[in-house]
């Protein structure tokens, strides 16, 4: 069950991560800033007001940064190498890390959960704690909303049609840079409601965005660069990996999920569910 919640969480970042590479092609290391700011956003406001509307601040403050940096920078860099990418992203991400290390000090923090969340359920096999369920839940519809914004509304027809062949969908009238700007905002607000909702769990440091991020990079790698359903599946997998190597070893448990997907690569390259080929414009 640890496996399977730590997994949900690694769903949830991935899930920012695989739209937001399928779209844009950009490879952004800032996204666990994303899961860092939702995380304090989400503890001060869960502070002052509550946990619920630190969940849904937090969203919302981390989608505006999104869209002030896409302005602001990134899309400067959309279509360069991915080198230049990595490093402009990974320098907002550690700008954003060291930011909020001067404001909150690099102290753990932890969330006060409500009284109605406290406490265990009983599942017939074990007792577990309500709130790790509740978040279970949370991160399975969060899945469910992003797949049918994706695959069933409009807006979603041309997000993926961009991810196939951005020139013809800008020749059929598409707004593409648009649909990009939407679709980096989504990614981002992902991540900070996760961060958000993960945090009570997890609790938070200024370093907690890089320790979700790296295991999240090798989710979407197993799972297959812009493939949704392979960064659920992938996700999943690596949350039961460490968590029952755990049982056996605790240092291995960061390690096994590197040779799982060195083991992926060798035997299918473009990961579990990616593709081999995919158009770019």
């Amino acid at each position: 069950m640890d496996g399977f919640i730590r997994g949900l969480a690694y769903v949830g970042i991935a899930l920012g991560l695989t739209i937001v590479f399928g779209m844009l092609r950009l490879v952004n290391f800032a996204h666990g800033a994303f899961y860092l700011i939702g995380a304090y956003v989400g503890l001060v406001v869960s502070e002052h007001i509550g946990l619920l509307a630190g969940l849904i601040a937090a969203p919302i403050v981390v989608a505006l940064f999104a869209i002030l940096l896409d302005y602001g920078l990134l899309r400067r860099f959309y279509y360069r190498d991915p080198t230049s990418q990595i490093l402009i992203t990974f320098g907002v991400a550690l700008v954003v890390q060291e930011a909020l290390r001067l404001i909150f000090t690099g102290t753990t923090r932890t969330y006060a959960v409500p009284g109605w969340l406290q406490g265990s359920m009983n599942l017939g096999f074990t007792q577990y704690p309500t709130y790790r369920l509740v978040f279970a839940a949370g991160i399975i519809v969060l899945v469910l909303t992003v797949w049918f914004f994706i695959e069933r509304t409009n807006y979603g027809l041309i997000v993926r049609a961009g991810i196939r062949d951005r020139i013809m969908v800008q020749l059929l009238g598409g707004n593409v840079r648009q649909a990009s700007t939407v679709i980096f905002a989504l990614g981002g607000a992902i991540a900070g409601l996760v961060g958000a909702g993960a945090s009570p769990i997890y609790s938070v440091d200024p370093n907690t965005g890089f320790n979700f991020l790296v295991p999240s990079f090798v989710v979407i790698v197993i799972g297959g660069l812009g493939s949704f359903w392979g960064a659920v599946i992938g996700g999943l997998l690596v949350g039961e990996l460490q968590s029952l190597t755990t049982l056996i070893s605790a240092p291995a448990s960061d390690i096994v999920i590197y040779v799982a997907m060195a083991l992926v690569l060798l035997v299918r390259p473009s990961g579990l569910l990616g593709e081999s080929d995919v158009i770019r414009g």
